[in-house]
């Protein structure tokens, strides 16, 4: 059995900041779709969309991170995660820009600093150093090693109800208490 070298990863970018992800838990990259939207509903839920036939909550990261939602912008793209990879249901999760995939060898992800993480130390795998080559030049960035999966399952401490046709609400999880969005 060979154990692989390498990590597919994602490059997405939030903001100004990019961040990598894991690639083995989305299935399609697409532009955004139309948005129902969802009463009483957390910052980071953008509404419900139609995917397959089917409405699926859409997720924005940028709250789950602290910051605020960008403009509409032609770069921005939704990211189809299926059943299965983090909730029972599809989701469709929503990003500034999808930049890259990149290969990346096990050994070039390294411990990061806790405390330049507050808020998301739990959701930061570690990180990487990149080198890009642009205009005869070359630039090193730092970027964050996401745990997406993990982030997604403890902070979507809820559901999307329909009571009636065309209706969706925000639905707490009685774990954790009504809470508001």
């Amino acid at each position: 059995m060979q154990v692989e070298e390498f990590l597919t990863l994602v490059e997405i970018q939030l903001g100004r900041d990019h961040y990598l992800i894991d690639s083995n838990i989305i299935d399609k990259f697409i532009v955004p779709l139309p948005t129902v939207e969802v009463y009483d509903a957390p910052p980071y839920i953008d509404g419900m969309v139609e995917w397959k036939q089917e409405m699926i909550p859409a997720i924005n990261v940028a709250p789950l991170l602290g910051m605020e939602k960008a403009a509409e912008s032609n770069r921005r793209r939704t990211m189809i995660i299926p059943a299965g990879k983090v909730m029972e249901t599809p989701m469709a999760v929503s990003v500034d820009e999808v930049s890259m995939i990149r290969k990346v060898e096990f050994r070039e992800v390294m411990p990061v600093d806790i405390s330049a993480c507050h808020g998301i130390e739990d959701y930061v795998k570690g990180i990487i150093r990149v080198v890009e080559e642009s205009g005869g030049g070359t630039e090193q960035m730092v970027l964050l090693y996401l745990n997406l999966e993990k982030m997604m399952r403890e902070l979507l401490k809820g559901k999307v109800a329909r009571p009636t046709p065309g209706f969706y609400v925000w639905r707490w999880d009685a774990a954790i208490g009504s809470q508001s969005g």
